[in-house]
């Protein structure tokens, strides 16, 4: 089942990149997704839980949707703190702790962090996060444990203490 919902996941993400205009390109982009996802679930994860569970592929949309609008609103501080120069730039870099049972989680609470203008994931070193920003309110969901808690939503990867 893991590799029937990897193939549909590639498949879909190589619709969006490829935009197939035929038959023949939507059969070379199923046929590539088996073999990836049939090669992966072999060589790269044998023993490994499957990572598209249902619940987290629902959960997906809300979560892209306020990933959206925090990088909309850190664009706009970010613009207010450049082109205003009464605004101060107070650059900071904040160890965060952040504990997930999952991997990917941290990697996703890691790459998160980064997409959002202002703020930089610099090292990933157990369950620290070492970001900087250009000024601390740019790290307010961060620092809020709102990133935090829309990530362990996402992958279900409960938070060890």
């Amino acid at each position: 089942m893991r590799t029937v919902k990897t193939s549909v996941a590639l498949f879909a993400f190589w619709c969006v990149v490829v935009v197939p205009e035929g038959g023949v390109d939507l059969a070379v982009g199923a046929g590539a997704a088996l073999l990836v996802s049939v090669w992966a679930a072999r060589f790269l994860w044998p023993h490994a839980d499957p990572f598209f569970s249902t619940l987290r592929l629902t959960r997906l949309p809300g979560f892209v949707v306020v990933m959206v609008a925090r990088v909309v609103r850190a664009s706009f501080q970010v613009l207010m703190i450049v082109f205003d120069p009464r605004l101060p730039i107070a650059p900071e870099v904040i160890q965060h702790r952040a504990h997930f049972s999952a991997d990917v989680a941290r990697a996703a609470f890691a790459n998160a962090i980064t997409i959002t203008p202002g703020t930089l994931t610099l090292d990933v070193e157990d369950d620290t996060f070492v970001v900087h920003c250009l000024d601390r309110r740019l790290a307010d969901d961060l620092l809020s444990g709102r990133l935090e808690n829309d990530i362990e939503r996402l992958f279900h990867a409960r938070r060890t203490p």
